[in-house]
């Protein structure tokens, strides 16, 4: 790997991460952005190997993102590197095209362990992203709902989920995800529906018992 891109909000995070490649791979040229506009202006620009990318920063905060980074640079490998719980977004963010999930609670020395994995591999998974593909392979969709409630969101509910538990209204949402008020509305509904809340308490309590945010 020669090319990486660092995405994150955070420039404390950006430079531990720096930090981190620079141990593992000595000849990798770093470059930084810290939100998903400043990504796609990159990558449209320059050819990467590696984008380690945070999915809770300004304009990339839904699992789409990882598409549409695919759809301008195909050969890129995508590692998610988030704060977010493994067990409610790895697995969809695998799905989408990325080729590792990294939780940000994770010592450091991981993300070396990560970038080599990729390097020789193509792929990374942590134990506990292992565990979850096992469980998904041999369990019915049922027995996983009943482990986890929030599994029976889809991608694009988990998105709306995800900023109304931030205390995010309908129309705040509607701008981050740039979806019509009616489509978060109905979403919103949906969401209340299959996870059987009636209000926004519930719906952050729900959250809060089965997913670490």
């Amino acid at each position: 790997m020669k090319k990486i891109l660092i995405a994150d909000d955070h420039g404390i995070v950006r430079l531990g991460a720096s930090v981190i490649i620079k141990e593992t791979l000595k000849k990798a040229e770093i470059f930084q952005a810290e939100n998903f506009d400043e990504v796609l202006e990159k990558i449209k620009l320059e050819d990467f190997d590696l984008l380690l990318l945070d999915i809770n920063m300004p304009g990339g905060n839904n699992i789409r993102v990882v598409e549409e980074i695919l759809q301008i640079q195909p050969s890129i490998k995508i590692l998610i590197f988030s704060s977010y719980d493994e067990s409610l977004y790895a697995l969809r963010y695998i799905e989408a095209g990325a080729v590792g999930y990294l939780n940000k609670t994770t010592a450091m020395a991981e993300l070396s362990h990560a970038i080599l994995a990729i390097q020789e591999r193509g792929k990374y998974m942590s134990s506990n992203v292992q565990d979850l593909y096992v469980q998904k392979l041999t369990q019915s969709k049922s027995e996983l709902t009943k482990l986890n409630p929030l599994a029976r969101l889809s991608n694009r509910e988990v998105d709306v989920a995800k900023q109304l538990i931030k205390g995010l209204g309908i129309i705040e949402v509607s701008g981050l995800l740039e979806l019509s008020p009616s489509t978060v509305s109905t979403y919103k509904s949906r969401i209340f529906e299959k996870l059987n809340v009636s209000n926004i308490p519930e719906l952050i309590e729900l959250f809060r018992i089965h997913s670490n945010n």
